[in-house]
């Protein structure tokens, strides 16, 4: 009982410094040039869970009841829960509407608005001025889903028409939308 204390702990303490780890690389200049923040995230991610693991291997010369099971189980527990919370929590800030016109709501709480007024302020802000469709179009050129033709002018892709292919079971799986899936058919 004392070792599986032990042990607990032990995958707790190496969760926590490398989740520090994991959050600290967003502040480095390392990879900044990669703009996409959930392709950046999923290589911090890695770079760290590689850290768990070998944190894991390190301490099983000391204790050795760690076997090569919680090297691995370090691992996969660590990039599991933390993907799910980057992907939730960051990646959604980064991307929402909701968050935005919250935010900008907040920082102008001595206003009133109407849902045009909202709805103006998110085009002419949001997407005009901070650029979020010629950041979200460049991120799938940058990616492949979209390839620029000698006449310059755009196709998808076959990953592209994967993705998308994806994005229609998983759609259609959750009951979303499918105005977004299927946006000529509404």
């Amino acid at each position: 009982m004392k070792d599986v204390l032990k042990l607990i702990g032990l995958y707790a303490l190496i969760f926590v410094i490398c989740t520090a780890l994991f959050i600290g690389l967003f502040h480095t200049g390392f990879l900044a040039g990669m703009e996409v923040l959930m392709y950046r995230g999923i290589v911090f991610l890695i770079i760290a869970g590689v850290v768990s693991a070998i944190a894991m291997v390190v301490v099983r010369h000391f204790w050795g009841f760690v076997t090569i099971r919680d090297v691995i189980m370090m691992f996969v527990i660590f990039c599991c829960v933390n993907m799910v919370l980057f992907t939730l929590i960051p990646v959604t800030v980064e991307r929402s509407v909701s968050v935005f016109m919250l935010s900008y709501m907040d920082e102008n709480s001595d206003q009133t608005f109407t849902e045009e007024s909202v709805g103006d302020i998110f085009t002419d802000k949001y997407v005009v001025e901070y650029g979020a469709f010629d950041k979200r179009f460049e991120e799938q050129v940058a990616t492949g889903t979209l390839v620029q033709n000698e006449d310059g002018t755009y196709s998808i892709t076959d990953e592209g028409r994967a993705i998308v292919g994806m994005f229609r079971t998983v759609s259609k799986l959750f009951n979303t939308d499918q105005r977004l899936v299927y946006p000529n058919e509404n």
